[in-house]
Order: structure tokens, then C-alpha cells, then sequence
């Protein structure tokens, strides 16, 4: 039996009923089912995966910052015919972005430090990784501490430079092109500003001067969107020294989103903002899940709250909201529509595949898959993997995952059109 309609079912009456048409993969044909197929039953035995990235579609090989040591940390490939690199000494994993470049067989790795950024280029053709050098003083303002994050606009990369803390109404994005060398060429600086109705002058953001904590929660898989697309989110700090004769206070959680494009009559590239949400919690609360997919036509969002590490919100989100807002030019502020709550218990996630998106569910040892055309989940079309209890997901571009067992091999998995005439089973 098909395992139809648990995706489907988990959308709580807020999807179009118009069927759209069947999945279009990369491989250029309509799909009638979703394959998740093993295309690595055991990677790195023993060792602990933090990221992972196809550098080709379609591809035996994948890159994988991974650890078989507590303290180590290594760029590795499986199968291992290009030597890696040892970053022992250089980062924690947290501080590291691996991703996939806008051209085939070719991958960037991000160091991501308060102090400084570095960027490193993983060549396939050339078997070759090319380090740069460290890039201090980016974006060359002290007041606070950056984060770095590498997007791509056509085929040519540029750095990312969002302040750790920043007011929400305005906030300043520094990018600059990434040279040959991996050094930084032309710089511009562009503000995200937020755009208020009439008559909102007591709730609009640009007039609230407190700093709050911003985050970067996701980029978009590069050749998915025109451009580069960011999520963000940014929310109140806690008070370090609370008034206990005082209300509790209140706390604010923004998440919006931040494309940027070229614009063949301008002189830089255009910021454009969009606001989706803001949540009040009773405490400190964390954007989990905070994911950004893309199709030609949209950007979607799938975003909820959970508790902070101190467990003080207990009104964090109750269900995920998935948003999908169309690409507009740069002078609009659509949020976009939402057109699902997903319970939480489902442990919902985006997935990016070519130039479409699908929504991915977990809610036992059974991995589910199903595409989005416009607001509508396709659940006629779903694939079903078993992955066991506790499995965890890393998404590694160009439709692959690595599936990370509790007390299981990891596999990594490819996301396909089914061949023709085939089943996928749920056990």
C-alpha cells in the first residue's frame, strides 16, 4: 500500500484543493512518484557528521564536515579521492557553513568567526581545495560582531556580512564580491528596512531604538532562487538584571526574510525585505524549525518557536507556519500568505529540490516527501523512507540528504523521480 495522504493530512484545511501538475526534477520529466533512494548505505563509518554537500547532481561522491574524535574536525570526501583538509585547529563545526556552488562540481566552505571569516573552494574537475586567506575587518565596523554567510548572484559569489546585534526597523547588510584569489573585491553597503502602514506609527519598528539578536537560520540553495535569499530572525535579549517587582517581560520574535538580486541599471545589487511574522513569548524562545526553499515563482518559509535553553516559554508555537510569498520586484514588502499550520510533533522540514520544493515530514521512523505547487502539497505524489527512531536530517543540496540514525549506519539518500512503473513501499 502507497503511504498517501499523512503529508496531505497534516495541513489543517489551509491548502487550495486545484491539483497541480506532477514534479519536475532536474532531469527534465514529469514524476508520477518520488524515489528516496540509498545512494550511500554506511558514510564514514564511525564518525560523527556535521554537514554535508553534493559538489554534482547525481553524484557517487559528497563532501562531509565530519569528526571521529571528540576535538577533531575534518573537510573529507566519500569516496576519498581528493585529499581533505584537517580544521582541527581552525573551527568549531558550529562555526562552519558547507554548501554547494551555483556551478557543477564545485563546493564553498565557510569559516564563520567573530573575529574574522575565511573561505575555502572545493574544485572537482581540478581535484583541488583552495584555501584563502583570512578576512579580517569585514565588513570593518566594531561597534558589534558579524555574521558571514557566502550567496551567489548567476555564477559569481559574494560575502555576507549581518550584525549579531541590530535594531529590527533597519537593519544593515555589507556585501562584497569574492575575488579568484577568495579575497573580497567591491564592496557596497545596503539597509533592510522595514516598510510600515499608514496610521501605525505606535507599532512600527523603524521607531523602536533597542538592539535586539539576530540570527541567520537558513540560505537558500544557490540556482533556486534569481539571486540570494536569506531567512533571519530577530528577537528581544534578555534582561541580565531583571526588576523582580516588575511584570515579566515580554519577548519578541521577528522572522523575515532578505532576497538580494542584481539589477542590470543599478550600481549595487537590490535588498529586498519581507516581514512574516512576529511572536510574542512569555520568555527567551528559539526559531526551530527556520527553513527557505524556493521555485521559480515563490519563496517559501517554514518557521515555529520552541522553548529557549532555560525552558522559560511555555507558549512557544504550538504548530509550524509555512509561508509562501511570490518574487516580487525590490520596492515591496508582501510577508506572503500562509498556507499551512503543521503540528509540530510531524518535525515538518523544507526541501529543495532543483528547481522545485517539497515538504518533508518525520513524525515516527517513517520519512515522508511530497512537493508544493504554489499552496497546494501534492499528496498524490509521496515518498516513503523507513529511517528508524530518532533519526535526524542534513540536508546536502541538489536533492540529497543524509539520514542520521540513532543506532543505524547513515545513509545518504537521494530525493528522484521513481522509474517508471515503480512502487514506493512503506513497509
Amino acid at each position: 500500500m502507497r503511504a498517501r495522504g499523512l503529508v496531505g493530512a497534516a495541513l489543517l484545511g489551509a491548502c487550495s484543493p486545484v491539483t497541480p501538475p506532477g514534479l519536475v526534477l532536474d532531469v527534465g520529466r514529469t514524476c508520477e512518484d518520488i524515489e528516496l533512494a540509498v545512494a550511500d548505505p554506511d558514510v564514514l563509518p564511525g564518525w560523527r557528521i556535521h554537514a554535508a554537500a553534493i559538489a554534482r547532481s547525481g553524484a557517487d561522491a559528497a563532501w562531509f564536515l565530519a569528526s571521529e574524535h571528540p576535538g577533531e574536525l575534518e573537510l573529507r570526501r566519500a569516496p576519498e579521492d581528493i585529499p581533505g583538509v584537517d580544521l582541527s585547529t581552525v573551527g568549531a563545526p558550529h562555526e562552519f557553513t558547507l554548501t554547494r556552488s551555483a556551478i557543477e562540481g564545485q563546493l564553498w566552505l565557510t569559516l564563520d568567526r567573530d573575529d574574522a571569516a575565511q573561505l575555502w573552494r572545493i574544485d572537482e574537475d581540478a581535484a583541488a581545495v583552495s584555501a584563502g586567506p583570512a578576512l579580517a575587518g569585514f565588513p570593518g565596523d566594531a561597534s558589534t560582531e558579524w555574521f558571514h554567510r557566502l550567496v551567489f548572484l548567476g555564477q559569481s559569489p559574494y560575502l555576507l556580512a549581518l550584525p549579531r546585534l541590530t535594531k529590527v526597523g533597519e537593519v544593515p547588510v555589507h556585501v562584497a564580491a569574492v575575488t579568484p584569489e577568495l579575497g573580497l573585491g567591491e564592496r557596497w553597503t545596503l539597509t533592510a528596512t522595514v516598510t510600515c502602514p499608514p496610521l501605525s506609527e505606535l507599532t512600527c519598528p523603524l521607531l523602536w531604538d533597542d538592539l535586539r539578536e539576530l540570527s541567520v537560520l537558513d540560505v537558500a540553495e544557490p540556482g533556486s532562487v534569481a539571486g540570494a535569499a536569506l531567512l533571519i530572525s530577530i528577537a528581544s535579549r534578555p534582561d541580565a538584571m531583571p526588576d523582580p517587582a516588575a511584570p515579566p517581560a515580554m519577548f519578541e520574535t521577528h522572522i523575515l526574510s532578505l532576497a538580494l538580486q542584481r539589477d542590470p541599471t543599478a550600481e549595487k545589487p537590490v535588498l529586498t525585505r519581507r516581514d512574516h511574522v512576529a511572536w510574542p513569548t512569555s520568555g527567551p524562545a528559539l526559531p526551530s524549525p527556520a527553513q527557505l526553499a524556493a521555485d521559480p515563482l515563490g519563496v517559501y518559509v517554514l518557521a515555529g518557536l520552541v522553548p529557549g535553553p532555560d525552558g522559560s516559554s511555555a507558549d512557544a508555537t504550538p504548530a509550524d507556519y509555512l509561508f509562501r510569498t511570490d518574487l516580487l520586484g525590490p520596492d515591496t514588502t508582501d510577508e506572503g500568505d500562509l498556507i499551512a499550520l503543521l503540528d509540530k510533533d510531524l518535525h515538518s522540514h523544507l526541501l529543495q529540490l532543483g528547481s522545485r520544493v517539497a515538504i518533508g515530514q518525520l513524525p515516527t521512523k517513517h520519512w515522508y516527501v511530497a512537493p508544493i505547487e504554489g499552496v497546494t502539497v501534492d499528496e498524490d505524489i509521496v515518498g516513503t523512507l523507513e529511517v528508524g527512531e530518532h533519526a535526524s536530517l542534513l540536508r546536502a543540496g541538489r536533492g540529497q540528504v543524509v539520514v542520521v540514525g540513532e543506532s543505524a549506519p547513515t545513509r545518504r539518500v537521494r530525493i528522484a523521480c521513481a522509474d517508471d512503473g515503480s512502487q514506493v513501499d512503506a513497509p
